[in-house]
């Protein structure tokens, strides 16, 4: 599932409760159940009891100066200060397990409105009944003990409050004020409902608010990681030409550091500045690639526009050209492949014809020499079309590598036998003696044969004028820190021009007119099909490849 619909449908989901319990009425609609306590649940009771310890210093101090008496209708002032010490000392005490956090906030918070509730009932007592004004204040404790607790513990504070009120006014004045209890019993039930409702959306809402957060986070993280495994290099400049992002390509291109932040793009890469302002001015002018600096690959800058308004923000795309041209290089070189192996079905059969109606015209023995001439002729150009025809189909029909263990000095007997009775006697100068035994591989054979048998071709075909006097080398060993085996096939021929190595493995480069060029190009491919690597080495004299196989067991391991 994509994150952003993830987050798009838990957005509609907070709306939707919200609207729920916005129309079912305060309290209603709103989900019961209580998540953990949070750190916000322990500062409110730290606060309520900070509450709770300043009133009962105001109380104490009214009393000891007298100013009580005036306020409040007590006849017991002595009685009256006695309850506000006990509720001072009761108020420190509660303050430790806030601090600790010990027991729970489901335990602490009725245990603190229990006290306050037996505290104030026995103040409002003392000092008149409701009429003192004193028993509003069990709506502070009830409101902040409902923030931290579900709604069905929080409804039955008020309830708890209401009861004790009515009861001491019941039982303790002559005449008791029922309609001012029961005012203060519905402002306690509103409050603690309202408080309750509030503390239920602001927690959900701070839940939603903590998965979006992750998820955008999370999304974030995966947009960076995705642009910072781009092979194309990213920034994002500002209005005042300063680069603001930066991924590993853009830092790789122009050899800025990660730590480096907001750095002015005509320091970092003048002429990508200056490319971008005249960018611009004409945003439909193509730009020209780019030198970062000496040494360093050749650059494409695209550009687009990110954002609106005076603030703007340009995004810069940098590729590098060899790597663009190799892109287009495989891609024309697909559609050939596709192309010629269409072509090559519809050639073969006209081709059959032509081969089969040369070789009925050789048949009489009568036939003139020129005409003999022109019939081998044709016979040789058709066989060389056959064989054109046979690699490109080889290229577009090739079947899945199927790797088997070798060992590879009785295999390579095993295929200079094969390769000598399709070639002849003259050329079966090919020394394997070098090879040493117990050298272990994985390699499909029949590539294997395929790829040595087209480089002991080479080296026949393009060693000298003479095939016999061209003599092939074999040597194999372990090459690099993994032990990888290896195989250099390697001749006493004219070897390969300078300026032609760079050329070779291309598809239909050819110095014979009767070759497609396909040969070495196929070996290397059916090379990287089976995880091995085929390369040219430098000599002298003479011509050297070097196939490294994929990494394989030791000898005794294979045994």
């Amino acid at each position: 599932m994509k994150p952003t619909a993830t987050i798009e449908r838990r957005l509609r989901g907070a709306a939707g409760a919200g609207s729920s319990a916005g129309t079912g009425g305060a309290g209603l609609g709103v989900d019961r159940r209580r998540p953990p306590p949070t750190p916000e649940d322990w500062r409110i009771l730290r606060a309520l009891a900070l509450y709770r310890l300043l009133l009962d210093t105001l109380l104490l101090v009214l009393f000891q100066t007298g100013y009580g008496t005036v306020l409040f209708n007590t006849a017991d002032p002595a009685l009256v200060h006695q309850i506000c010490v006990v509720y001072a000392l009761t108020a420190l005490f509660l303050l430790l397990p806030v601090m600790y956090r010990k027991p729970g906030v489901e335990l602490q918070a009725p245990l603190h409105f229990m006290i306050d509730v037996v505290a104030i009932a026995a103040l409002v007592h003392t000092t008149g009944g409701i009429s003192g004004g004193l028993g509003v204040l069990l709506v502070t404790p009830a409101v902040g003990c409902s923030l931290v607790l579900a709604m069905h513990a929080s409804l039955v504070l008020p309830a708890i409050g209401s009861m004790a009120l009515f009861g001491v006014e019941l039982l303790g004045q002559p005449k008791p004020a029922l309609v001012r209890t029961a005012a203060v019993a519905l402002i306690l039930f509103g409050s603690t409902i309202a408080a309750t409702a509030a503390a239920q959306r602001a927690r959900r809402s701070e839940a939603l608010a903590a998965r979006v957060g992750s998820d955008l986070e999370n999304l974030a993280r995966l947009h960076q990681r995705i642009i910072d495994n781009l092979d194309t290099g990213v920034l994002v400049v500002d209005s005042g030409n300063r680069a603001r992002l930066l991924n590993d390509a853009a830092r790789r291109q122009t050899g800025v550091r990660r730590e480096d932040d907001l750095i002015a793009l005509p320091v970092l890469f003048p002429a990508l500045a200056r490319t971008l302002n005249e960018w611009r001015i004409n945003p439909h002018r193509e730009p020209a690639p780019l030198l970062p600096r000496t040494g360093a690959p050749e650059l494409l800058p695209r550009m687009m526009t990110l954002g609106s308004g005076a603030d703007i923000s340009t995004l810069v795309l940098l590729d590098e050209t060899a790597r663009l041209r190799e892109q287009a290089q495989q891609m024309k070189l697909a559609s050939l492949g596709r192309l010629s192996a269409s072509i090559a079905h519809e050639i073969r059969n006209p081709l059959s014809a032509i081969r089969q109606a040369a070789q009925l015209l050789a048949e009489p023995e009568t036939l003139a020499a020129q005409d003999r001439r022109l019939l081998d002729m044709i016979e040789r150009h058709s066989q060389r079309i056959d064989r054109i025809v046979g690699d490109v189909l080889g290229l577009s029909r090739r079947e899945e590598a199927m790797p088997a263990k070798i060992e590879l000095a009785p295999w390579i007997a095993r295929a200079l036998d094969i390769y000598s009775e399709g070639a002849g006697k003259r050329r079966k100068r090919i020394d394997a003696a070098s090879i040493p035994p117990g050298l272990f591989l994985r390699f499909d054979p029949d590539h294997l044969h395929q790829i040595l048998f087209n480089l002991w071709d080479n080296s026949f075909t393009h060693g000298g004028a003479d095939e016999t006097a061209v003599r092939i080398s074999l040597q194999g060993g372990r090459i690099g820190e993994r032990g990888q085996p290896f195989l250099e096939i390697s001749d006493n021929g004219r070897g390969i021009p300078e300026e032609l190595v760079g050329q070779i493995f291309e598809p239909f480069f050819t110095t014979a007119h009767t070759g497609s060029g396909l040969g070495l190009y196929l070996a290397r491919e059916l090379c990287e099909y089976n995880q091995a690597h085929l390369e040219y080495v430098q000599r002298p004299t003479g011509a050297m490849f070097r196939l490294i196989f994929a990494g394989a067991p030791a000898p005794q391991n294979e045994a």
